[in-house]
């Protein structure tokens, strides 16, 4: 799946540390497997609709070596936000659309799909 040419134009912007504890936060209501979780953070797609944006990035499942995996990519999973702003601007919810199973390998999958065509390289 190619990025949209609306996503490629898009400019990006990283997450301010209160944007990643309020998608931490709902991500983290949707793993209750373990209790040990690193996020993949990456630049958020700013799209042109009023203010409401998706956003995706990987989260991990467990630590790496666990389980019999044995590279830093091992456990992570990725998924897909659907981000609401204030007026101002500031993040207001954040609602978890998506959230692909762990894995070790670069296979796609529907959530890398969407991702993907919203401009975000999940693979980075």
């Amino acid at each position: 799946m190619e990025p949209s040419r609306g996503s490629i134009a898009a400019p990006r912007r990283a997450l301010s540390e209160a944007e990643k504890a309020m998608i931490a936060d709902a991500v983290l209501t949707k793993l209750s497997d373990h209790d040990h979780h690193d996020f993949r953070w990456l630049p958020l797609v700013v799209a042109p609709h009023d203010r409401a944006m998706d956003y995706c990035a990987r989260v991990s499942g467990y630590l790496a070596g666990e389980y019999g995996l044995p590279n830093d990519d091992a456990g992570f999973r990725d998924f897909r936000a659907h981000l609401t702003f204030d007026r101002n601007g500031a993040l207001a919810k954040v609602e978890i659309v998506a959230l692909g199973k762990a894995r070790s390998d670069n296979t796609l999958t529907m959530v890398d799909s969407i991702c993907m065509q919203g401009g975000y390289d999940i693979f980075q």
